[in-house]
């Protein structure tokens, strides 16, 4: 089943539970077109996963396919909530296959996944700076979604300009509570730029109480030919201090 919440004039959240029917793909169709013909504006969409939903007949995927070819040419942004890994890569996927903007976030960053629905344009996140350290350090702090541009626009022309007046930089990045997910093309673009770089780090510091990030973290550690530690968010000024040394 697919509960449909029409309480939001901007948006319209939809919350998919176990086995879905071709009934529920129509009911989501008649709530979105008549949204549009009620209001003459077309409604971005936010899909709440609390696990992973399954069709029950052939006809129910059809019409779920039908469903997403004739709207994604007109609904704007598409935010998924959910806490499934599986979620991680699902704006990466759609991009290949769909025109609407697609954005994952976790179940606890509800009301922003209703924010970003809500807004006209896509700005779903940043890298901050974070001053006070030393000329030769890249300290940054992610804050809500981010993408492959923000490394191209904020922590590659950082790193780069670093590189024209040391032999190695030092790079700390900080990912608190006001971060909220990579996006596909950033994972790639992380991989791609530290392949690129990584004999041009002679320290990274990452602080970060998100359990998959410190994980991960932590697995690839003895596989970097750097010095790289990961702290939690109430060590930021150990690290603070160890990236100085």
């Amino acid at each position: 089943m697919i509960d449909i919440d029409l309480s939001d004039p901007d948006i319209i959240m939809l919350s998919p539970k176990g086995a879905l029917s071709k009934s529920d793909f129509d009911a989501v169709a008649d709530a979105v077109d008549g949204r549009i013909n009620a209001t003459d504006k077309v409604p971005n969409l936010l899909i709440r996963l609390g696990g992973l939903p399954h069709w029950d007949s052939i006809g129910a995927l059809t019409r779920h396919f039908h469903f997403v070819r004739v709207h994604q040419k007109i609904v704007a942004k598409v935010a998924v909530v959910g806490d499934s890994p599986l979620l991680a890569l699902l704006p990466e996927i759609a991009d290949q296959f769909v025109k609407a903007k697609v954005r994952r976030f976790p179940e606890g960053k509800l009301e922003e996944a209703k924010a970003w629905a809500r807004a006209a344009e896509d700005d779903p996140g940043r890298f901050e700076t974070i001053e006070g350290l030393p000329a030769d350090v890249v300290a940054l702090r992610a804050i809500g979604i981010i993408t492959a541009q923000d490394y191209r626009d904020t922590l590659i022309p950082l790193i780069e300009e670093k590189l024209k007046t040391h032999d190695k930089v030092k790079c700390l990045i900080v990912i608190g509570d006001d971060f909220t997910s990579y996006a596909g093309d950033a994972i790639w673009a992380d991989t791609k730029f530290g392949l690129g770089h990584i004999r041009d780090f002679g320290r990274v510091a990452l602080v970060t109480d998100i359990g998959w990030i410190a994980r991960a973290a932590k697995m690839f550690m003895p596989l970097m030919p750097i010095s790289f530690r990961a702290f939690a968010m109430a060590e930021l000024d150990e690290a603070k201090g160890w990236i100085r040394g």
